[in-house]
């Protein structure tokens, strides 16, 4: 059971805001208000929603239709000026019936997923000896092993970006030195004999060969057969079709600024999924707090002085493809963007925001996050702001990341067992309170955050 954590003040940060407008942040300090039931639970209503009622979210399936039907409809029923659609084209992957059997030397079944993009077995499957190392260094002394062989990549969790080229990676890899397939130890550092699947990546140089990942435990299992100096044997059967380009959508919704309704403070989260649970962490709690954190900062006849935009992107999980079409459709105005922030950690207790940009956009920021240490939330480093919202900083934006205390994040992360049962409401409310307080102050403060130079030219 996840622990529940004694409330904390809650409409504090966001009342800073309002204060800074005034010029009297410096009372906020004292204040310490009990957020209202609406608000507490609009929240937690609306991801239990999206989890319940629509579920997983694949790009470009049917269900994400579904969950673009819902966003519009929640975000209009919340009070949004303005809720639209902005059209993308995303590539298709379906995933079908897949499974694994180690059939020598001792017979057993395997759990697995398939890796997102990548190709099928074929009818009739995969059956081959399987090569089994730790690294990508190893399968190079032993190259001369993988010819006709299944390649294992039993790399043991070291974080999230060390371990993750072998998701990405591995696949061509062992194609380059003739592996008829690729099954890699799934990206976690915990397992309770649950697979995690995720993106992979095609190299053009290399034979399209299928990939999947297995459980840290039938992993374990095959690296000691290996280690007796037996060849495991696995028969592994995908029906993964790639299915080429079909429409999606992202969804904005306007809260129009009061004062500076020209100029945009943007809260993103992916609507996106994979096909397996229903991706309460990733991304369904970065929506509903989103959501909810701009919901708030115009409840009681209240408006944020900028105009405050959510955007639902689509397709984050096969390669940012809402990011960038986000981008493209509003490259005329991406000087009216003075900050652009994003949720996809989680709805774990909240830690802070990081920021893509110059030191004095990051000391900026540490003190407009000063008065969320009620919600743990004070810390501000220099750092990544997100996927989707990177194609504009890439261009000048100031990028904020959201930031939650993520030693867990990684055990339900792409796979079954991610969904609402593992999220905290009280957390969820602290986050919403936390990023509406930041994103707040962001757009009360007559101050735009600094920008960098681009990186690249603002260009269709």
């Amino acid at each position: 059971m996840l622990s529940r954590p004694s409330p904390r003040p809650s409409r504090a940060a966001f009342l800073f805001a309002g204060l800074l407008l005034a010029g009297a942040a410096p009372a906020m300090a004292q204040t310490s208000v009990t957020a209202p039931a609406d608000t507490a639970t609009f929240a937690w209503r609306t991801l239990a929603s999206l989890c319940d009622l629509v579920g997983s979210r694949p790009a470009g399936s049917p269900q994400m239709g579904r969950a673009v039907d819902w966003a519009v409809t929640t975000l209009r029923a919340a009070g949004f000026d303005s809720v639209w659609t902005e059209p993308v084209t995303v590539p298709v992957w379906t995933r079908g019936r897949e499974w694994a059997r180690c059939t020598a030397p001792a017979p057993f079944d395997m759990q697995l997923l398939g890796l997102g993009l990548s190709d099928g077995t074929g009818p009739d499957g995969i059956e081959a000896e399987v090569l089994v190392v730790r690294s990508f260094e190893e399968l190079e002394q032993r190259a001369g092993e993988a010819t006709g062989r299944i390649v294992l990549f039993n790399m043991p969790w070291v974080d999230y970006g060390t371990t993750v080229q072998y998701r990405s990676k591995g696949a061509s890899t062992a194609a380059r030195h003739g592996a008829v397939a690729c099954l890699i130890r799934s990206v976690t550092p915990f397992s309770l004999g649950t697979p995690h699947t995720g993106m992979m990546r095609y190299a053009d140089d290399a034979p399209r060969i299928p990939a999947a990942a297995l459980t840290v435990e039938d992993a374990a299992r095959l690296q000691r057969l290996a280690d007796r100096g037996l060849w495991p044997r696995v028969h592994l059967y995908m029906e993964a079709r790639n299915l080429g380009d079909g429409p999606c959508a992202n969804v904005v919704a306007d809260i129009r600024g009061a004062k500076w309704p020209e100029e945009i403070v943007l809260l993103g989260a992916h609507l996106d999924s994979w096909d397996v649970g229903t991706c309460a962490h990733d991304d369904a709690a970065g929506c509903a707090m989103m959501m909810a954190a701009a919901r708030e900062l115009m409840q009681d006849g209240r408006r944020p002085a900028r105009t405050v935009r959510v955007v639902l992107y689509t397709a984050e999980e096969i390669g940012v493809y809402g990011g960038r079409a986000y981008r493209d459709a509003h490259l005329d105005e991406i000087d009216r963007h003075v900050v652009a922030m994003e949720s996809d950690s989680g709805a774990f207790a909240p830690r802070g925001f990081s920021v893509a940009g110059d030191s004095l956009a990051v000391a900026r920021v540490a003190e407009l996050a000063a008065p969320l240490a009620a919600f743990g939330a004070e810390a501000v480093t220099a750092g990544g702001s997100g996927a989707d919202v990177h194609p504009l900083v890439e261009l000048g934006v100031p990028g904020i990341g959201h930031r939650v205390e993520g030693d867990t994040y990684f055990h339900f992360h792409h796979s079954p067992a991610d969904n609402l049962d593992k999220v905290d409401p009280v957390l969820v409310n602290r986050n919403v309170e936390a990023i509406a307080g930041l994103a707040g102050a962001l757009a009360a403060d007559p101050r735009p955050l600094p920008r960098r130079q681009p990186a690249q030219p603002a260009t269709r």
